[in-house]
């Protein structure tokens, strides 16, 4: 850096030849190749790797981001993902290798690494034996953990199934009448009801529906109702259709773009009931869209 600051001295004939405006951004590859190559050297342990773990005081399941305690990450902050079960589901989290769960004996290992090494994040699981979600109870949580981890709160992502995925509403719509806070993305599979969003939400949030047309006809009736409000705040908004097969399980997924981003997105499942809780993230590109989003 001593060389450089010598060789580009202001004023100097090199300073003169070459420019400020390659200078400058000369500059700055220097100050930042530190970082680049931090984040270039960042290996994930098996003998340090996060497990999920249960605090039974506020009934939630978490699990941090893998090196969230290394140095090299020490200032590093990190995207929250806050999953909503459905009705009767307390207590169960074996299902979520896709958010990095991994039974221990080495049982859905590969799924699970993936996600921890691809996506470095903080999970929080809140638990509900109740009917419906209390959003005092979640939003309680959300706040706790933005105060005691180095949380990016520009990238706090909600997923709830059935009643959770009713509950992603009644969560987004409680938090941001209580203090403006907004989520990056939603995901909400078979949602039962609530179909409307406060407008600020509408138009900064982006959200991707979930429907089986096997499912009760309530429940698709309210998440198409729920797709033509949130295109109702996206007049300009271009529309297009992606028909697409997985794993023998086709579906039909209207999507919403502006600026060439995908902000509302309706996928239908012509073959499915309301077994949409797996199936969407099994490739893995629902994973990758949620964690594109970005207030």
């Amino acid at each position: 850096m001593i060389y450089l600051q010598i060789f580009f001295k202001k004023g100097s004939k090199a300073f003169k030849k070459i420019g400020p405006f390659v200078f400058f951004p000369l500059l700055f590859l220097c100050f930042c190749s530190k970082d680049l190559t931090t984040m270039a050297e960042e290996t994930f342990n098996s003998t340090d790797r996060p497990f999920y773990k249960y605090d039974g005081s506020s009934d939630y399941f978490y699990c941090l981001p893998w090196n969230y305690d290394k140095p090299l990450n020490s200032a590093r902050k990190y995207p929250l993902v806050v999953y909503l079960h459905g009705w009767g589901a307390a207590g169960n989290i074996s299902f979520l290798n896709f958010l990095g769960y991994e039974i221990e004996d080495g049982v859905d290992d590969n799924i699970a690494k993936s996600f921890q090494t691809n996506y470095p994040s903080f999970v929080l699981v809140p638990q509900s034996n109740d009917d419906e979600w209390k959003a005092d109870k979640v939003i309680s949580l959300i706040e706790e953990f933005k105060s005691k981890y180095r949380i990016d709160t520009n990238r706090i992502y909600l997923i709830g199934y059935s009643m959770g995925g009713s509950g992603s509403y009644i969560v987004a719509n409680a938090w941001f009448d209580l203090n403006k806070c907004l989520f990056a993305g939603i995901i909400r599979l078979a949602g039962q009801s609530q179909t409307i969003l406060r407008d600020e939400i509408a138009q900064k949030t982006s959200v991707w529906l979930h429907i089986g047309l096997n499912d009760s006809q309530l429940r698709i009736d309210v998440t198409r109702e729920a797709y033509n409000f949130l295109k109702s705040k996206h007049p300009a908004a271009a529309e297009s259709t992606k028909n697409e097969s997985y794993n023998g399980v086709s579906s039909s997924t209207l999507i919403l773009q502006e600026n060439n981003t995908e902000i509302i997105k309706k996928t239908e499942y012509p073959t499915l009931g309301h077994d949409v809780d797996l199936i969407p993230f099994e490739n893995g590109t629902l994973i990758k869209w949620l964690f594109d989003r970005k207030l």
